[in-house]
């Protein structure tokens, strides 16, 4: 059977026994008119075995960007024998949720805090697989970490959603289907995502600055970008990339001025404390980080020429993705699960 280049680079790289391993599908998207946002993710644990036996789990995050009250957090664990998945084409299951190259359906509940999120989308996108890191050796060897690859990096997602008895239906809403494997988290990171701009609907933003440890020394910060304006893709991720230009970050707050031989691109990530929700990750080796995660923040970005004059101005209100991902938790923004 032949499979496109975006079902290979989703297929599961867990080979059903390795230990010290984690996987995840995450799904974001804007539902604009509804003001509405989500955060699905597909995930697995195969964690060092003095940690506990590996198990498989379903998260999601509802957003609500006119009244964040209504923000909540939702997880399942399943056993590892919840988990299915095909080799020859790119499909996982979660008990009775599913994911494949352009579909996805789920439900969960959880009884205690009266929380249940389900959701029943297709999603398709027309370019190919953004990849994250600039040459293959990044993703055959033990550096990074993490490996991470976008088969859907400008998506469209139709469907419909339930959160907490609240039905929201909506029609290419923008977003983003991502896959990420390895074996431990990184030390710290800011990340963020953008494909919702009111008046620049075609241009796309990903960034990425993040610290890992090598050894016992806390590494620089790797700051890796990307950019689709006017149709055209400007990559911020090569080597010498990674260690140049200016980033900045603290929790709900991140300012960036990137730039390569084609343009540069100047960029301010705000948004209030409310609109965050924490979660709690887990390495395989049984240490703890918190996410403070957003999808309804707000992304300001300059892009200009070599010479300096400017290209344009673009502001994507309340439609950005954003995380804020340490070792520590924050006061500011409870922790949800």
């Amino acid at each position: 059977m032949t499979i496109s280049r975006k079902e290979q680079d989703n297929i599961l790289r867990w080979d059903g026994k390795k230990l010290g391993h984690y996987e995840v599908y995450y799904l974001k998207f804007n539902d604009m008119e509804s003001q509405t946002a989500y955060w699905l993710r597909y995930t697995l644990t195969s964690p060092l075995p003095q940690i506990s036996n590996p198990y498989c789990e379903l998260w999601g995050i509802f957003f609500d960007a006119a009244d964040p009250k209504n923000n909540f957090a939702v997880k399942n664990r399943f056993p590892i024998d919840k988990l299915s998945y095909e080799k020859d084409r790119f499909r996982v299951g979660i008990s009775d949720a599913e994911l494949t190259i352009n579909a996805c359906h789920g439900k969960i509940t959880d009884e205690t805090k009266g929380n249940s999120l389900s959701w029943d989308i297709s999603f398709d996108s027309p370019g190919k697989t953004y990849y994250f890191f600039p040459s293959e050796r990044f993703y055959t060897g033990s550096f990074p970490k993490t490996k991470g690859l976008a088969p859907h990096e400008d998506a469209r997602f139709t469907g419909t959603v339930v959160a907490n008895g609240r039905e929201i239906k909506f029609s290419d809403a923008p977003g983003q289907q991502t896959h990420l494997w390895g074996v431990k988290h990184a030390l710290r990171w800011a990340w963020g995502h953008c494909n919702c701009f009111k008046d620049s609907p075609g241009t796309l933003w990903e960034g990425l600055d993040s610290q890992v440890m090598l050894g016992p020394i806390k590494s620089p910060h790797f700051k890796l970008f990307y950019l689709k304006h006017d149709g055209k893709e400007y990559f911020f991720n090569s080597l010498p990339q990674w260690f140049s230009g200016k980033s900045k970050w603290e929790l709900a707050k991140w300012t960036f001025d990137i730039q390569n031989k084609e343009i540069r691109m100047v960029g301010d990530i705000s948004g209030g404390y409310e609109d965050f929700v924490a979660v709690t990750y887990t390495d395989p080796d049984g240490e703890l980080l918190w996410c403070n995660n957003s999808k309804v923040s707000t992304l300001k970005l300059s892009l200009y020429d070599p010479d300096g004059g400017r290209i344009a101005e673009l502001v994507s209100d309340k439609g950005c993705a954003a995380e804020y991902v340490d070792r520590r938790t924050y006061p500011e923004v409870p922790v949800r699960i």
